[in-house]
């Protein structure tokens, strides 16, 4: 029994002594099972701590000041409260930053999609700078593929910003391990850094950075209701689109410039005028590869930029061929595919079966001419 007490208005009134000294030893004299090893100036605490359930001792120190006299709660521990309770840690975030780029490199592994993107990858992988936040995206048909991918990533900035990558930061995911090796690390001279198991909050970076692009890509691909078989195109197109955009961590400098900075002459940093990603493009086709009697053009979709060639990457489910080109007229306000199908999946089931009945309408002519 906690104690008696009157009713007065909905609230139950317990009386006890007023003098602080006699509170404690009150609270003491209860009798109650607590273990030999709480008997000493604690054990009236634990004592409450145990009768109203275990609460936080803030709260209890609220209840019974007195009995806290030259007693801080921090110091109180509860082993029931540890296994009941327990909570994962705070990851505040790292105040250190690199000095320079490609200091340390920061890397994860996305997928699989529900969906395969239409060249046949179901993964990608992402490689971020920590001092300057520009980021690289490849997409990958298999996870296996991430060491081998690494490694050319390893030599285009060798290459082609002349410095090391000196820490690779990943998740504890058996992707990087299995096909990276470690031999092949300690030979770059690279030190690679890992999570603890389950814990993606210390490798928040890649986190961030992959929760920012996919936001992105949908953004892009609701606003012309591209299909979803084209969300690796639509990631490799947000990725563009980020790195050229300012940030406020750099002070509304963007990715794209930071790196320009430390590396002026770099070629591998262009820019083309943007365009609207899902929009109506019609692509210019060269005199040799029609006759003079057919179309100029070809009306394609537009599906961002390409990371080899200096032209925008188009294409046509008709043909079902991409084509990179700078010679290309976009008609911006106006989608590919309509608003009226979802995601453009049945526009582009139309778009099939038109295809299969102009195939099989050429068929059935030859076979006629041929009769």
């Amino acid at each position: 029994m906690i104690g008696k007490a009157k009713e007065c208005a909905g609230l139950y009134l317990l009386n006890g002594p007023n003098n602080p000294k006699e509170q404690v030893q009150a609270a003491r004299s209860v009798s109650s099972p607590i273990p030999p090893a709480l008997s000493n100036n604690n054990s009236a605490i634990m004592l409450w701590h145990y009768r109203l359930g275990h609460p936080n001792f803030q709260y209890l120190k609220k209840l019974f000041p007195t009995l806290f006299d030259n007693i801080k709660p921090e110091i109180l521990q509860c082993e029931v409260c540890q296994l009941s309770k327990h909570v994962r840690g705070n990851y505040p975030i790292q105040g250190y930053k690199t000095s320079h780029p490609f200091a340390i490199i920061h890397s994860d592994i996305w997928g699989p999609s529900r969906v395969n993107n239409i060249s046949g990858a179901w993964w990608f992988i992402s490689f971020i700078d920590d001092h300057t936040r520009i980021t690289w995206i490849y997409l990958m048909k298999e996870k296996s593929e991430a060491g081998a991918i690494f490694k050319n990533f390893n030599s285009m900035i060798q290459t082609q910003f002349q410095t090391k990558i000196k820490v690779f930061r990943t998740d504890n995911a058996k992707d990087y391990f299995n096909s990276l090796p470690g031999k092949y690390l300690m030979d770059q001279g690279i030190v690679h850094q890992s999570s603890c198991v389950d814990t993606t909050q210390q490798n928040g970076v890649t986190e961030r950075k992959n929760k920012h692009l996919l936001e992105v890509a949908r953004s892009i691909m609701f606003t012309t209701n591209v299909p979803k078989h084209f969300w690796g195109e639509a990631v490799l197109t947000a990725t563009y689109l980020i790195n050229r955009m300012p940030s406020r961590v750099f002070k509304f400098q963007t990715p794209c410039q930071a790196i320009l900075c430390s590396y002026p002459d770099t070629q591998i940093i262009s820019s083309l005028p943007l365009k609207v990603f899902g929009c109506t493009a019609f692509v210019h086709i060269h005199q040799h590869h029609r006759s003079k009697l057919d179309p100029k053009a070809i009306k394609c979709l537009f599906l961002g930029y390409s990371p080899t060639k200096k032209g925008y990457k188009c294409y046509s489910p008709i043909t079902r061929k991409f084509y990179t080109s700078m010679d290309v007229t976009f008609f911006e306000n106006q989608s590919y595919y309509p608003k009226t199908s979802i995601q453009g999946e049945n526009s582009a089931i139309q778009e099939c079966s038109f295809w299969l009945d102009t195939t099989l309408l050429t068929l059935q002519f030859f076979h006629m001419k041929l009769s």
